[in-house]
C-alpha cells in the first residue's frame, strides 16, 4: 500500500504546493478530501477520477472538498464510473449547487454512490469529530493490515486512543503561531508532534502547512523523531 499526498499544501497553496488531498493507493484506491488540484495531481500520478474507489470527505471547506465539483464534470463527460463518496452531513447538496452553478443541472447519483459512514466498507473504518469552525470528521482506516489515521482540519484533540499505535497519523499543521491556531482552528506542528507521541504511533506525516525552517523540524523532532514532510506526490511505500 502506498499513501500518496497529492497535496500537502494549505488553503492558500503555500510554497505552491496543492491544497490537501491524499490517495491511499491499495487494495481499494482511496481518497481523503478532494482539494481544487486533486485531479491534476492525480492525473500525474497516471491516475484517472473512474479509478479511485472511494472519497472521504473531512469538512465542507472548499480547499477540502472544492474538487468534487470537477470530479464530477470529468466522471460525466471524459471518464464513465461511479465512485463511492462519504463525508459530513450537506455534502451532497454542496456537490450538487456548485456543479449546477458552475455546469449546470445534473443527477448526480448516477456518478457518485453517497454512502453512509455507518455502513460496511471492504476495509475497516471508524471516525470521530474534530475540533473546527465547522463539522470535521477524523478518519480512522485499517487498508492492508496498515491502520492510517487522517484528522482533516481540526484544534488539538487527544487522539491517544482513538490513533493508538496507528502506523500513519496524518495531521494538518495548518498554523505555526499557537495563539492563531486557536483562533483559525487549527494546529500547530509542535501541537501534533505532541498528538502523536501521546497515541505512540509509528509515523507522523504533516500536512496542510506552510513552510517550516530547520529549527521548527529539529523541535518538533525533539518531541517525536518519526517525522515525515513530504511534498506533493512523494510516495511513502508502507509494505505489509
Amino acid at each position: 500500500m502506498k499513501i500518496v499526498p497529492l497535496g500537502t499544501g494549505d488553503a492558500f497553496a503555500s510554497d505552491g504546493r496543492a491544497s490537501t488531498s491524499i490517495l491511499l493507493d491499495g487494495t481499494s484506491k482511496i481518497l481523503l478530501d478532494c482539494s481544487p488540484q486533486a485531479i491534476q495531481s492525480l492525473r500525474k500520478y497516471n491516475l484517472s477520477p473512474n479509478q479511485i474507489d472511494y472519497i472521504f470527505i473531512s469538512h465542507l471547506h472548499g480547499d477540502h472538498s472544492g474538487g468534487l465539483p470537477f470530479f464530477l464534470l470529468n466522471l460525466k463527460n471524459r471518464e464513465s464510473g461511479v465512485v463511492t463518496i462519504s463525508g459530513p452531513p450537506g455534502l451532497k447538496e454542496q456537490i450538487t449547487n456548485v456543479y449546477a452553478e458552475y455546469f449546470g443541472d445534473i443527477d448526480i447519483t448516477e456518478y457518485f454512490k453517497f454512502k453512509s459512514l455507518t455502513s460496511d466498507y471492504p476495509f475497516s473504518l471508524q471516525y470521530i469529530e474534530g475540533d473546527h469552525s465547522v463539522l470535521d470528521y477524523v478518519y480512522k482506516i485499517k487498508l492492508d493490515d496498515k491502520i492510517i489515521v487522517y484528522t482533516g482540519d481540526t484544534r488539538p484533540i487527544d487522539l491517544s486512543e482513538f490513533a493508538q499505535n496507528a502506523d500513519y497519523l496524518i495531521h494538518e499543521a495548518g498554523e505555526i503561531d499557537s495563539n492563531r491556531a486557536h483562533v483559525s482552528a487549527h494546529t500547530t506542528p509542535i501541537q501534533a508532534a505532541e498528538i502523536a507521541k501521546n497515541a505512540n504511533v509509528k509515523n507522523l506525516i504533516l500536512i496542510h502547512r506552510a513552510n517550516f525552517n530547520q529549527e521548527l523540524i529539529d523541535n518538533i523532532q525533539s518531541i517525536f523523531p518519526n517525522i515525515l514532510l513530504p511534498n506533493d506526490l512523494d510516495i511513502i511505500e508502507s509494505t505489509k
